[in-house]
This record gives C-alpha cells, structure tokens and sequence, in this order.
C-alpha cells in the first residue's frame, strides 16, 4: 500500500482542496438519491472537492483504484448474509489502490473531486464518482482494545468492592380480579408451574385470557360453570409458554418460502430439493436456498457447485447460502452478478475457481458474496411480507413457543408488525429491538420505538448493537486457526465493528439508551469483543444506573473471568443460544478445539450469579427449542460429537431459561414465565415432560396444544 494515500487527519487530507471549495463531511445519501440520480447538492458540487465519509465496498472492476463508498458497512448480516442498511453507493476512484487492507467494517473518510459525468437525458447520472482521492482511515476503536479493556475491567472491579450485583426479584403474581366461572379448565395434568417452589398440579383455571386458579383437580374444578371447556389432557406435561429471548422471527418469515436443506445430507439432495422448486417457478425467476443449515451435513463435506446447481436449475438463477460468509450460485447468478472466470477476488473476499482449468466454481466467500447477493431477492412487499410473518408466527406456536424477542427491526418490519397488531393477527407476543450501529442509528432508533405504543403483543422494547461478527468473524484476541480455502491469514483475530467514533461512539450510544429508560442488548461472541462491550456498560453505569434497565449480552460465546465478574456487579444478564448444534464444526475448524468446548459457558454463568436466558437465533440455527434445550442438557451436535460437557445444565434449569429467566430479562416476570394466579394463560402441553425422560430424547419433544392469554394458537393430537 502506498502509504502517501492514509493521512493522519481526515482534515489534514482535504488542506490543500482549498477552504473556499470545502464541505462539511458528507454522508453519501446527501449526493445520492435512492433512484441514484444526484441530489441537488451533489448537482451544485459538480467539479468540486468534498469529503464523504462511509465504508469502502470492493469492486469487481480490474480498473485500479476503483472502491464503492456506501452509507453503511457491508459487512454479511451473520443471520442472513444479506447487507442491511445500504441503499446507494458512491463512486470512488484513484490513479492508485485506495488501502486495499481496510474492510468493509471499517468507516473512512474520502476526499476527492465530486464528478457526475454526463447525463442521461431525464435519467441517472453515469459514472457518477469521486476522483483523485485519498482515503483516511477513520480512528481504531482502542489500538489495544482487548488488553486494555481487560485491565480495565480488572481495575474496575479493585477500585469498587462495595459495588453490589442488581438482581430482579421474581415478584409475586398480580392477583386474581373479578369473578365468574373459568372459560377453559385444563385437568388430568403434570403442570410444570415453575413457580418459586416449582409446584407440580393437576389443573388450571383460565378466565378472560388469565389464569385463576392452579392446583388439584378437584379444587380447580370449582371454578367451572356450565359453558365451561373442560379439557382433559391425559397425564401429559403441561408447561409455561416457552420464550425464545433471541430469535429473528421478520427473517425467520423472509425463510419460509426458500429451499429448506437441514435434512440434506448429500449434495443430490440438494439437487432434489432446488430441482422440485425449479419445477414450480418461471423461468428467469430467482431460486433461493434457507441459510439455516450447513455443508457439514452433506456426505461429500462441501458445498455444490455451479454446475451442479446449473443440473438442478438450468433455467433459472440460484443462491444457497450458508449463514453470513459463504454463498453457492449457479452459472446464471453468477452472470448476474457480474463474475467471470477472470474475475479478479475483490479485497477481502475469495472467488473460488477449479484448480485444474481455473473457472469459477460458483463457490463465493467473504466479500465475494457480496456481489451475489446484492443481486438476489429483498425484502418483498408489506403486503406478502405479512402473511410470511404470520406463517413465522404460527411454525414458533407449533414448538410452544408464545414469546420471543426480535433484535433485528427497522422501520419496515416495524411497520409490518404494527399492521399485524392492527389486524390482531399476532400469534407470539413479540419484543422488539432496534438496530443500531451508531449514534445518529441510535438517535433515530429510539425516537422509532418512542413513536410506538406497547402493550402485552407487541413491545418497542430498545436498542440492539452489534460489536463483531459470528463465528468466522467473532473479534479474538489471539488469531484464529488458518483454514485452507477459506481463512488464509495466521494473524486473522475477527472483526471489531464499534462505531465510526470507536468506543467513545457506543459509550455515548448507550448512555443515550439509558437516559431514555430504555433496554440496550448486544451482540458479543469474541473474549476480546465482549471485554469492549462490558467495559462500555461499565462506564455508562457509572453515570447512569443500568441494573434496572435490564441491559444484556448477547451470545457470550467466550467471556473472559472480569467480564462475567463485572456483569454480575453492575447488573448485566445474558442470552445464550445453541449455535454449536450446526456450527460447531466451524467453532472447531477456525477457532481450535480448546476454544470450541470453552464457548458458551452456560454452566459457569449461571454458577456465577448471572441471570441467563435461552434461545435459538434461528433461522441461523433450527428454531426448535426442544433442540436448543437438548444441547444446553447435553452439549451435543448434530454431527454427533459433544463440545464442553462440563459446562451442561439441568432439565430443569434449560425450561426456566425458556421461560420465567426470559420473562425477568423482558421485564415480564409478573405476567409471563409461570403458571400462576394472575399471570397470562400462556402455556404448551407437551408430547413427553422433558423434566423426566432420558436427556436424549429431549429433542424429540413436540408441542400437542399452544395458548396464548387462553387462546389456543396451535393443536396437534389433542
């Protein structure tokens, strides 16, 4: 890299453009119309310097020099693979290689001269561009974040003995109002209450959507009058509603129409499973794969390549995904995203060719992706994105799951979930969070969700952040493993995605979340990413008390002794989810076998006084909860092999993380997670109690009828 092209100030870059002709730092949005035309800014900049500040995208072209600034980073959602917030980019070009090691993760200011070419005659402009630039790096979040947080948190923890931990204590069930015979009385049952002694009755009364009474059958039924539903469920288990504290249930919707592939297990499956659906759909039209599943699974180790996508689907383009870094497309996507055989590899990304003539296998990672991608299918309209969330809904009530916390949305999945509520369509009461990257995503997230009123369905519940990646991207602070194919740098630790403003940014980030009284969560998989995050916490709790604002972690895949000390004295709680029953292979492949038993140390969190809620992430992993319960039990994978057995837990502690410790980490707890007098009538009877069957046959446990405030929203075989 030429270093005459980064600069130690973005300022300093733009001296000599000279002080009459300079702007203030722009935002790309501000010279390009979603429809990219120029705005009439960029239209009265025509020929002139100005800075822009984004992330820098590769570029397929073989010109040098030649970058995409867009307004947000481009860095794969780890749920999806699809790049979320980016709806136009700039041009950017240089007679030399604009720092070819910066990543997509990481904002630059550019300065340049603002050329718009020639225009179409009531069109776009072409070859719209800065030119002449330089490129400044935007200042490191922290040169030595992961041992600086770590001293610090260790001081933190000296300096404030007297610091006590917040717990929530469950607080006792609002009481019973009214009077009048029950609506439905389920008898003949093993209720599961989980309440604070974790009583075992027979019956439960349910009026008006709540419940009135629990314990023996011939007590509860004196609540019955004569229209009463008197339901017998045969000795079966019945359990409070499960919580799923960390699902995207918008993107789980987005799934349900693709190619599902978690039973294939040999690339002819695959082939079968892309055929039938090519027999279903017009030519020309996309083909779209679920990204919940791995190649891992598939008797030849691999994924399926262009050619043999191109025999399943001759006729149409087709993507497979697989989670957030690595894509699979037929010969038709790739013409459609522009990539020949001599396509050079964008920066940072591989375009994997056949070794013996060179082509392009159709095999696409990291940054590569990308172009494929941004090609395929978006979101589509409210309309039909409706009815997939409500098929979401009902496959979650299938699993007897009645809540979940959503930590993806933005205005438009808030706006098809306020057009659900408005029809009384929602089937799982949903908690929402808002996701933000930096201070002005922060700004307008929490004026979004002030904007909207709560109630027991739907909940604008706060902010979510995202500090680093999954777990091929997950910020280490020693290097990952190399994986030939797929990781080739010795020194790779993962990403580190605090704002443009580095800590400093999300510190003020949160303590806007705090001064609104709202919950803030975030994403923190690395030991070197979450000793940042709760390092932050920590000094927002200095100014501003957090413990009752419910703050969390989410997936603590590897937590450091001070981080998991420091939470517990300020008050964070945790979500964990079972990521290693289908990624696992990866976990041991990039990080190492000693690293991928240590993650997610269910057992050493609890043990350390944290309060830990359960989840699935799906559609990243199979939204069934019985499996997640079944690995928190015994730490299984579906490859069949077992990662950190020491740190298992209980039946009964797996079933009160999917219930009352997600209700205490909603805030709920009065309503939700129990089955007592005065909460909602959330509740699932189940094919077997979970509490007493062998531990691997957990996973074979099915929901036979869901209630959601007495309503029921599924029934299968009862």
């Amino acid at each position: 890299m030429n270093p005459d092209l980064l600069v130690p100030d973005a300022t300093e870059a733009c001296a000599a453009l000279g002080p009459a002709d300079r702007t203030d730092c722009l935002a790309v949005g501000a010279l390009v119309s979603p429809d990219e035309t120029a705005t009439p800014l960029a239209q009265r900049l025509d020929g002139a310097p100005v800075r822009v500040r984004g992330y820098l995208a590769p570029s397929l072209s073989a010109r040098p020099g030649r970058f995409l600034l867009t307004e947000a980073s481009l860095a794969p959602c780890n749920l999806c693979g699809n790049i979320h917030g980016v709806a136009v980019g700039l041009g950017v070009e240089s007679s030399e290689a604009l720092a070819p090691e910066i990543g997509m993760h990481e904002a630059v200011e550019v300065a340049g001269v603002l050329s718009l070419g020639a225009p179409e005659p009531a069109g776009p402009i072409r070859d719209f561009a800065l030119r002449d630039c330089t490129v400044v790096r935007l200042p490191r979040p922290n040169p030595a974040a992961g041992t600086e947080a770590r001293v610090w948190l260790r001081r933190f923890l000296d300096e404030r003995p007297d610091a006590v931990a917040r717990t929530r204590p469950l607080r006792p069930a609002r009481p019973v109002n009214g009077a009048g015979p029950a609506d439905i009385v389920l008898t003949n049952g093993n209720i599961r209450t989980l309440d604070r002694v974790s009583t075992t009755a027979e019956a439960v009364a349910i009026r008006d959507g709540r419940i009135i009474a629990v314990g023996d059958a011939d007590d509860v039924a004196t609540h019955a009058g004569p229209d009463t539903e008197i339901l017998d469920v045969g000795g079966r288990a019945v359990v409070p509603g499960l919580i799923d504290s960390h699902i995207h249930q918008f993107y789980l919707g987005l799934n349900v129409p693709t190619v599902q592939l978690l039973d294939a297990r040999s690339v002819a499956d695959v082939q079968a499973r892309i055929a039938e659906r090519a027999a279903a759909t017009p030519d020309g039209e996309w083909i779209v794969g679920t990204s919940g599943w791995h190649e891992s699974l598939l008797a030849e180790g691999r994924m399926p390549t262009r050619w043999e996508l191109d025999e399943a689907a001759p006729d149409n383009p087709v993507i497979v995904p697989r989670g957030g870094h690595v894509v699979t497309v037929n010969t038709r996507a790739l013409e459609r995203a522009g990539i020949a055989d001599d396509t050079p590899d964008p920066v940072g990304g591989v375009i994997v060719r056949d070794p013996a003539t060179g082509a392009a296998t159709g095999v696409l990672l990291e940054t590569a992706a990308y172009f494929a991608r941004r090609v395929a299918p978006l979101i589509p309209p409210e309309d039909e994105m409706a009815d997939l969330l409500k098929a979401a809904m009902k496959e979650l009530n299938s699993y007897g799951i009645v809540s979940v916390t959503d930590p993806v949305i933005d205005e438009t999945s808030i706006a098809v979930y306020r057009r659900l509520r408005d029809e009384d369509a929602i089937t799982v009461r949903t908690e929402l969070l808002y996701k933000a990257a930096d201070k002005a995503d922060t700004e307008r997230g929490i004026a979004a969700m002030k904007a909207e009123t709560s109630d027991d369905m739907l909940c604008f519940a706060g902010i979510k952040f995202m500090l680093d990646g999954g777990i091929e991207g997950a910020r280490l602070n020693d290097p990952y493993r190399v994986v030939p194919g797929e990781q080739p740098h010795p020194d790779y630790r993962g990403l580190l995605m605090t704002p443009p403003g580095g800590e400093e940014e999300f510190v003020e980030c949160l303590k806007l979340v705090a001064e609104a009284g709202m919950q803030a969560q975030t994403h923190g998989v690395g030991d070197e990413a979450i000793d940042v995050i709760i390092r932050c916490y920590a000094a927002v709790s200095e100014d501003v008390p957090i413990a009752d604002l419910r703050w969390t972690l989410m997936h603590v895949f590897l937590p450091t002794d001070e981080a998991i000390e420091t939470m517990r004295r300020i008050g964070v709680l945790a979500t964990v989810q079972d990521h290693p029953v289908l990624l696992g292979h990866n976990q041991r492949r990039w990080w190492g076998d000693a690293r991928a038993h240590a993650a997610i140390p269910i057992r050493k969190l609890i043990d350390s006084g944290l309060l830990v809620g359960g989840g699935t992430d799906g559609p990243v992993v199979p939204v069934d909860p019985f499996l997640s319960m079944w690995w928190m039990i015994t730490r299984g994978t579906l490859l069949g092999y077992k990662l950190g057995e020491d740190q298992a837990i209980g039946a009964q502690e797996a079933l009160e993380l999917y219930s009352i410790n997600n209700a205490r980490i909603m805030g709920v707890e009065d309503e939700r997670g129990s089955i007592e007098p005065g909460k909602l009538a959330d509740l699932a009877v189940l094919s077997q109690d979970i509490l007493e069957v062998d531990a691997d046959e957990i996973r074979n446990t099915r929901a036979l009828l869901t209630m959601v405030g007495g309503k029921v929203v599924h029934r299968d075989g009862m």
